[in-house]
């Protein structure tokens, strides 16, 4: 595999709650390149987004393009599981806000907003859009906002299959020259999406390519029931989750 100069850089990373470990002893590197992070509950994956934007406390580095302090959260856009809306507020309120408390010019969120295809909706309100157009609308306030790491935490999750379909194809522009980590249940995508998956139960279990990760023997190791195959290019992988303890 070409190696990829890092962006990110986790290392011994440790996260403790309620005296357990939530995470142990993390350690992965990430350049520009689209990163599936996939585990069963309880693996940490979105503890790992949170530890990255310096929102939880933890042991260990973390650095974003060498700056290893809290103010490398500048560089980074963060698209959360459940997203807070203003129930009167519109598609341009919503995404600028953010970039605006930064000192960021309106043109970036503008462009952000032309980049997801969103537009010509900056004035309609949040309340009005679909699951997909609000998903849409999540990623253009991460863009204004952050640098050129992208953390997508169960971006398809309550989207219907036009709005899903719509999120593949603006994700697959989007990972050009990007770093983008996406946190899923969901192990079924197009192989050209992803260029590594990080199998997290905890610990890094296993941290590759779609050939490495995604195989029945790899995914046994936290998944309790696991089944496997390639169809057309792309990866279809059935998972039971509540897996083995590791």
């Amino acid at each position: 595999m070409v190696q990829v100069p890092a962006v990110l850089t986790v290392k011994n990373l440790y996260v403790y709650r309620g005296g357990k470990a939530v995470l142990e002893d993390v350690t992965f590197d990430v350049g520009k390149e689209f990163v599936l992070v996939v585990g069963p509950n309880g693996a940490g994956k979105t503890t790992l987004f949170l530890a990255v934007l310096n929102l939880v406390k933890y042991r260990g580095e973390i650095c974003v393009e060498g700056v290893c302090g809290p103010e490398r959260v500048k560089r980074v856009g963060y698209v959360p599981q459940a997203l807070e809306v203003g129930r009167d507020a519109t598609v341009w309120e919503y995404v600028y806000l953010p970039a605006k408390f930064r000192g960021i010019p309106p043109e970036v969120a503008k462009a952000a907003l032309e980049e997801v295809g969103m537009a010509d909706l900056a004035d309609r309100p949040l309340s009005a859009l679909s699951g997909g157009q609000r998903q849409r609308a999540a990623i253009a306030r991460a863009l204004a906002a952050g640098g050129d790491i992208l953390l997508l935490d169960e971006p398809l999750a309550n989207v219907d299959p036009q709005g899903r379909l719509e999120l593949l194809t603006l994700l697959r522009e989007l990972k050009r020259g990007r770093t983008i980590l996406m946190a899923s249940h969901e192990l079924t995508l197009p192989s050209d999406l992803a260029d590594k998956v990080l199998l997290l139960n905890r610990r890094v279990v296993a941290y590759g390519s779609l050939d490495e990760v995604l195989q029945e023997e790899v995914l046994s190791k936290v998944y309790s029931y696991v089944r496997v195959a390639k169809v057309g290019g792309s990866y279809v992988c059935v998972t039971e989750d509540y897996a083995h303890p590791h």
